[in-house]
């Protein structure tokens, strides 16, 4: 059987066969990362490691049990498919989210068929111990991602202090979490546990603090650099009224008001003893005059020392 060949008035379709092509070879060029290899594997170990929960915990309340462990799936999913996307944005974050992502999965698997059966409240003790883990476990990871990347090109002090303080919020997240899988054991967490997970939030607290004031402390040269620059710029603007008329004093009749006096002032007369002062000139250019009404009064003042052309009888803004 032969394969039929585009005659002369059969246009062959090039373009749909190069896209094809180009299609074909990209998806079979892809890879996946280290870190979604990784996930997968961990996700399927623990998959099987809540079978054997199925078996030891106990069986009663099926439904919300079943509907808990999809919903610890999906939340995991979307957790890793967030952190892949931002893989590549540094070399730490991966192996990170993927710990702080197992350890979601794995508390809250534990959670979910270990937890004594109440017919009334199973549901909600599932659901808001899940809210509990998933919350702090991810706000222990963006800490740690902010500490880190304060001190990326900054002073080794920074560095040092962003470091053991990222270590210290992981075991303030992990002293105030694994009670919640710990408890569903039957065993009791005596008072001097949450004593040294308190102290431990505590000197979390103080390297935070630390870690910011040296960030501000040798972020002083770049905030005066960037002052300097803001203020080179602010002066290069051209300011269209730079004094305000005396309060409480009558004006002299003014020039016609205009908007660029060097564009529009006429050809200077030949100087004379009686001629007047030319106007003062700045580095910003010359010192408009102030607009007046019809009958000689200055107009008023905005806050920020601008006339306001707002008012009354004033003359239009220049265009």
């Amino acid at each position: 059987m032969s394969t039929p060949t585009a005659g002369p008035d059969q246009p062959v379709d090039t373009a749909s066969h190069a896209n094809a092509a180009a299609s074909t070879g990209s998806g079979s060029t892809r890879k996946l990362s280290t870190f979604l290899k990784i996930s997968i594997i961990l996700l399927a170990a623990l998959t099987v490691a809540s079978i054997s929960l199925l078996f030891i915990g106990d069986f009663q309340g099926k439904f919300e049990r079943v509907f808990a462990t999809f919903f610890v799936f999906a939340v995991f999913v979307g957790l890793t498919a967030l952190d892949t996307r931002r893989e590549l944005k540094s070399e730490w974050y991966a192996p990170v989210a993927l710990i702080a992502n197992s350890y979601i999965l794995a508390l809250l698997l534990i959670v979910t068929w270990m937890t004594p059966y109440d017919p009334f409240g199973l549901g909600w003790a599932l659901l808001w111990k899940g809210i509990v883990v998933v919350g702090v476990t991810r706000l222990v990871l963006l800490c740690c991602q902010g500490l880190l990347s304060m001190s990326e090109g900054k002073a080794e002090s920074i560095g040092r202090f962003s470091f053991v303080t990222s270590m210290l919020a992981v075991l303030s997240g992990i002293l105030f979490t694994a009670p919640i899988a710990i408890e569903t054991f039957n065993i009791t967490i005596p008072e001097l546990y949450w004593k040294i997970a308190v102290a431990t939030l505590i000197l979390t607290a103080l390297g935070l603090a630390i870690t910011l004031l040296l960030r501000w402390f040798y972020g002083a040269p770049d905030r005066e650099s960037a002052r300097a620059a803001a203020d080179a710029r602010r002066a290069m603007m051209p300011a269209p009224y730079r004094g305000q008329a005396p309060i409480g004093q009558p004006a002299t009749p003014q020039p016609p008001f205009v908007q660029n006096p060097q564009a529009q002032a006429p050809a200077p007369a030949p100087a004379s003893a009686s001629a007047p002062a030319p106007a003062p000139q700045t580095k910003q250019g010359p010192l408009l005059p102030w607009p007046t009404f019809i009958d000689g009064r200055p107009i008023p003042a905005r806050p920020d020392g601008q006339p306001d052309f707002s008012v009354p009888g004033a003359p239009l803004p220049p265009q």
